[in-house]
């Protein structure tokens, strides 16, 4: 029986990743006890999610015993316990309201052809907006929704797209889920981006730049602008991706007052602080957690925060 702690999030990734590690190791039967769980974050969703879709796809049995009436219902709600068998758990769940411009349920992908529809989905919930038919400025013929949405989605794609090329070019059946959340008591938009790939050090072990084959110091080398270029490392010849998605995406967060934790192998980066590897959680893929204050996503120009472009990009985009 694994029993899940108080809380699987961002907060405390290492303990998450520790106890997702553990459901991969099951073998025929997953049983989970979550009678202590009271949080999850969207980086808990996407880890917990794509372990359980690895045990659905061997065919375990999974059940989750003891789930908190509220939690029952949210996880529900947001497409993490679809399909799993509760034992002493309420399964009711409330009527399903359009929240699109506050959340983002646990989502996977599993081709490119999704990945514009999800990064648009991610940049709603971040952005807030919820009117799409607002009439246009006079002078600029943009609305509020074009000045934040486009740039927005722009890194966003480039991050998704990212992720499943690179958890790909070591392992072709890798998936790629996503979820997000607006906290509003802190003004926090939550999102996460989870790949059950090959990891930064696998994906980036030829890189010139890369000194020591280290998963921290994969990780840091990521995080440079144009590293994770599709074309520079020969994974995909027509890309149009420009390598910044991860950049940009890391310097969103840190201007709007938030942070981005990033995790890969044995290995975890905060921009807010802790930086190091650790026996206690070891994941086979990339998992990031990025977390923003939307007030002041307003303020912000996301065309400030590209890298110089080598090339235009195939798309007009609008970064005011």
């Amino acid at each position: 029986m694994i029993i899940l702690p108080n809380y699987l999030s961002a907060n405390f990734a290492l303990i998450t990743i520790s106890v997702c590690q553990k459901i991969l190791e099951s073998a025929g039967v997953v049983e989970i006890n979550a009678r202590n769980l009271r949080f999850v974050d969207p980086f808990g969703m996407a880890m917990l999610g794509a372990c359980l879709d690895e045990a659905k796809k061997q065919e375990y049995a999974i059940r989750v015993y003891e789930l908190s009436p509220d939690l029952s219902g949210y996880l529900q709600r947001m497409n993490v316990i679809t399909g799993i068998e509760l034992v002493d758990c309420s399964q009711t769940m409330g009527t399903r309201r359009d929240r699109s411009d506050t959340l983002v349920e646990l989502t996977r992908i599993c081709n490119l052809s999704q990945v514009g529809d999800v990064s648009y989905s991610l940049a709603k919930a971040m952005a807030g907006v919820a009117d799409h038919n607002e009439a246009p400025d006079e002078m600029t013929g943009y609305t509020a929704c074009d000045r934040l949405m486009e740039p927005l989605q722009y890194a966003l794609n480039e991050l998704l797209e990212n992720a499943l090329t690179h958890a790909r070019s070591g392992n072709t059946n890798a998936r790629v889920w996503v979820a997000s959340q607006y906290y509003p008591k802190k003004d926090l938009i939550r999102l996460a981006v989870v790949d059950n790939g090959c990891g930064f050090l696998e994906s980036l072990k030829t890189h010139v730049k890369l000194r020591h084959q280290r998963h921290l110091e994969a990780i840091l080398l990521a995080l440079q602008p144009r590293i994770s270029c599709n074309r520079d490392l020969g994974l995909r010849d027509d890309s149009v991706n420009q390598g910044v998605g991860l950049t940009t995406s890391c310097r969103i967060s840190e201007h709007a007052g938030g942070r981005m934790i990033l995790a890969s192998g044995n290995a975890m980066h905060s921009t807010s602080g802790y930086s190091g590897e650790s026996s206690e959680g070891y994941w086979q893929g990339v998992g990031i957690a990025m977390e923003v204050n939307r007030s002041r996503l307003s303020d912000i120009r996301v065309g400030g925060l590209l890298p110089a472009l080598d090339d235009i990009p195939a798309v007009k985009l609008r970064f005011e």
